[in-house]
């Protein structure tokens, strides 16, 4: 397998790690409090762009892992991509409410989290086809 493809893997693993650490892993007195100048608390703008990132490395990872584009579908890219950081994001959820002390689920994090992930959609349709169109694929 080619190195840059391994980046490809790496980077949506990484990612979701991260959100493993951030979420489960840090101690809540460890996460400063922000006044949100926003209608809505400051960590639902975290959970929705870390879902952004999430569910874009998802989809560039599965593009630039089909080796043409007659392997690409958008059914499993979309799954990927949107089906499972919402699953992951909602395992996040009852872990945090289960098991991690001084933590709780929320359910407005999960929702953060998917429309973090719905975001991303329109964008990776454009990004696929614009790699489409500079690669000549149709």
């Amino acid at each position: 397998m080619d190195k840059r493809k391994y980046i490809y893997i790496a980077l949506p693993i990484s990612i979701a790690l991260v959100i493993v650490y951030l979420c489960c892993l840090l101690p809540p007195n460890d996460i400063p409090e922000i006044n949100s100048p926003f209608p809505f608390p400051v960590d639902k703008l975290v959970h929705f762009l870390m879902y952004v990132g999430f569910a874009g490395a998802t989809f560039v990872a599965y593009t630039h892992l089909t080796i043409n584009a007659k392997q690409f579908r958008y059914l499993i890219a979309f799954f990927w991509s949107l089906v499972i950081p919402i699953l992951f994001g909602g395992l996040i959820e009852i872990i945090q409410a289960k098991y991690c002390p001084g933590r709780s689920g929320d359910w407005f994090d999960l929702l953060a989290d998917a429309l973090g992930s719905l975001f991303i959609i329109p964008l990776a349709v454009f990004y696929k086809r614009f790699l489409e169109k500079r690669n000549g694929n149709r």
